[in-house]
């Protein structure tokens, strides 16, 4: 049997075993999960979150620089000066918003003035002047305090150096003095206040101080030398134009007095009392004519009703006539008295007469009114003729004097502007050497640069884990892979075989061997007594992904659940722990291998190293003189698997990398489930997928494919809140 090997060819092939006893396995049918969903936000977290270290590495690197960064920039103190622009002249309630317009243009011009180039200029000028007093010995800045040696010209010294003007270029060097002067100076409006700010920053005080007085002195002279010179022009203007306004005076009076002795004195009382008898004589004229008016129509009336035959009654009462009314009243008792006939007649004659004479007489003087009017209506002109020429010629007098008078006035009011000007500017407050710096402490400077340093840490975290093609998850491995993923197996530092026998059958209730146990279980789901043996294929894409730990780890674990266990190693590279198991646990090393099995050069009993400490039986891998792809493709590979399957119940081959060659593939014909390893975060996924692709297009389509997460980082990988196996693992039995 186990040790002839002419029984191998008797032994009989082991037909009931059937592939599809694995396909009832669960966990390696199914599709593929779909990763879990979880909120940009919660991934994001996540993210940063598994990265911390790094990123708190990176502010505290951010900081350090910061406050380093801070501490080389030079310390700047900034001195301010005061101005204040006078008020506008107040005027009444309506002219105040008018006058604050004024006020308002009035600063805009200043301001406007003070950051011009060419004032810059002038400032660049008197700080030059002010360097040649101070080289003399004598300085004429009072405002400022004095510092040890020349800081005036430590000011063009330095104002030059940052500019890096060419040599021999004076304009280079201007251009440079002026950029510095304008990045240094600060000038603005104190709210909405009459007083403007000028200050300016510099590393020393003193010459922060001495810039921003000269700067406002500069200011001020300029502006009190324009109001010299505009004032002096237009006292010549005045002066020159004195002498004609003087004889346009003469003149004018010259003509008034001849007027005067041409024309002799008229007298304005006695004009205006003739003004006002005319408007008398007027007046007396019309009533005069009124009443006239009324006693010719009444005599024409009385004439009418006479020539009409009226009564002698109505002719009576137009009468009025008491004594005719009277006689009227008395015919009707005596109608045949001849005499009181007579009587009414001669009385009707008498008012007619009557009322005639008051006729003449009111004509006669309105007659004589107008006579009198038409005498002063000529005396009245004449007056008025005399006076309207002194009424033109005075106006002209009193024109020309009242202009030569404010031309005088004027005169007088420019001769003291000049003596003592006045810029309309005045300084409020001048500047002296600041004791607190401007600058902020470098200190201040850290937790800003944390904040940057941190922000651009996680923007390149970000960005590398958008780049990142490793798989760090069950659900990454399924999706990008095709196959089921069936678990993953925890990171051990430094693994060693004593170590890892400890971890899978020492403590049973660790993680690790927890993870190795339930790798076990769910690759072979039926193993146990009475139950099929199991050969299981552990391969991987690339090397140091882990798949000779999976597969001791699973060898280990088999161990526990009975019967004999086979360690076939397949891999001729990676051999240290294989080594270091085949030393620690090994009673008597045997001579041959794997290759001189299939080649039948020996037993199965030759072929094998004991390791009664743990259970497990080993076979070497083929010597490097043998090609395994040869052997595995020459040989029946039914024979083996059935002797195999004979003797032990569960057969872990540690096969070769899928990238080295079509070996795996070769030996998937041998396996009835194949274990593919991937390292968790470190192996490519596109390299897995390659890799993983060949070998399920190779040998049967029938046996199950699964992989494997090796060396997972627990805690790490917890973090990314995945929801699989690792939280189950970290939990404590």
């Amino acid at each position: 049997m186990e040790g002839s090997i002419a029984s191998r060819a008797r032994l009989p092939r082991a037909t009931q075993m059937a592939v599809a006893t694995l396909n009832t396995n669960p966990r390696m049918t199914p599709p593929p999960r779909e990763p879990m969903q979880s909120s940009p936000f919660h991934q994001l977290v996540v993210t940063l979150a598994t990265r911390k270290w790094f990123l708190l590495a990176v502010a505290l690197l951010g900081g350090i620089l910061a406050g380093l960064a801070g501490l080389s920039r030079p310390v700047l103190y900034e001195a301010t000066t005061q101005v204040i622009i006078d008020a506008p002249s107040s005027g009444t309630a309506s002219g105040m918003a008018p006058a604050q317009d004024s006020l308002e243009s009035s600063i805009d011009d200043h301001l406007t003035m003070l950051s011009s180039q060419g004032h810059l200029r002038q400032v660049l000028t008197a700080l030059r002047k002010v360097q040649t007093v101070d080289n003399g010995g004598k300085s004429d800045v009072s405002a400022v305090p004095p510092a040890s040696g020349s800081f005036v010209s430590d000011l063009l010294s330095r104002i030059w150096s940052q500019g890096k003007p060419a040599a021999g270029d004076p304009e280079a060097a201007d251009a440079a003095a002026l950029k510095t002067l304008r990045n240094g100076m600060r000038v603005g409006q104190e709210l909405r206040s009459r007083v403007i700010t000028i200050a300016f920053t510099d590393a020393s005080p003193a010459r922060a101080a001495l810039v921003a007085n000269t700067f406002a002195q500069v200011y001020i002279e300029d502006l009190v030398q324009k109001r010299r010179a505009s004032d002096q022009f237009e006292l010549e203007s005045l002066v020159a134009s004195l002498p004609q306004v003087q004889k346009d005076l003469v003149d004018a009076t010259d003509r008034l007095e001849t007027y005067r002795l041409t024309h002799g004195a008229v007298d304005q009382t006695a004009a205006n009392n003739a003004a006002n008898e005319t408007a008398e004589l007027g007046r007396q004229i019309f009533l005069s004519k009124a009443n006239l008016s009324a006693s010719e129509a009444r005599l024409r009336h009385i004439e009418d009703l006479r020539k009409a035959g009226a009564p002698v009654t109505a002719i009576a009462e137009e009468i009025g006539s008491p004594v005719l009314a009277d006689l009227v009243a008395r015919q009707p008792d005596a109608p045949a008295d001849a005499d009181l006939g007579n009587a009414i007649n001669r009385e009707m004659e008498q008012g007619i007469a009557k009322i005639a004479a008051e006729a003449n007489v009111y004509r006669a003087q309105a007659a004589a009114l107008e006579e009198r009017k038409r005498m002063l209506d000529a005396a009245v002109a004449d007056t008025a003729s005399q006076l309207s020429g002194l009424r033109a010629l005075e106006p002209q007098v009193a024109i020309v004097t009242q202009h030569y008078n404010e031309l005088l006035s004027r005169q007088q009011d420019l001769i003291r502007r000049i003596a003592a000007p006045s810029p309309g500017v005045a300084v409020l407050s001048t500047a002296w050497a600041p004791s607190n710096p401007k600058s902020l402490s470098p200190i201040f400077l850290i937790p800003p640069g944390m904040i940057v340093f941190g922000l651009m840490g996680a923007v390149f975290v970000l960005v590398r884990n958008g780049f990142n093609q490793t798989l760090r998850s069950e659900a990454e491995a399924e999706a990008e892979l095709g196959v089921p993923c069936i678990g993953l197996l925890p990171r051990v530092s430094g693994l060693h075989a004593r170590q890892l026998r400890h971890l899978v059958l020492g403590q049973q209730n660790s993680p690790f061997s927890r993870a190795a146990t339930s790798l076990l279980v769910t690759a072979a789901p039926t193993q146990g007594k009475g139950q099929p043996p199991h050969i299981i294929l552990v391969t991987s894409s690339i090397q140091d992904d882990g798949k000779t730990e999976l597969a001791w780890s699973l060898a280990l674990a088999a161990t526990r659940l009975g019967g004999r266990v086979l360690f076939l190693d397949l891999d001729r590279k990676d051999v240290r722990l294989t080594n270091e198991f085949r030393g620690e646990f090994s009673t008597i090393k045997a001579h041959n291998s794997f290759g001189d099995y299939v080649s039948e050069r020996c037993v199965l009993q030759d072929a094998v190293t004991r390791m009664p400490e743990i259970g497990i039986d080993l076979m070497a891998a083929p010597s490097p003189s043998e090609d395994l792809l040869t052997l595995l493709s020459t040989v029946d590979k039914s024979q083996f698997t059935d002797e195999l399957r004979s003797v032990y119940d569960v057969v872990i081959m540690n096969g070769p990398l899928g990238l080295g060659g079509p070996e795996a593939r070769l030996l998937k014909r041998w396996a009835d489930g194949v274990l593919f390893a991937v390292r968790w975060a470190r192996t490519r996924r596109g390299i897995a997928r390659g890799v993983l692709e060949s070998l399920r297009t190779g040998g049967s389509a029938t046996v199950p494919v699964g992989s494997v997460l090796t060396q997972v980082n627990l805690k790490r990988h917890a973090g990314f809140g995945l929801g699989d196996t690792a939280d189950l693992l970290l939990e404590k039995v």
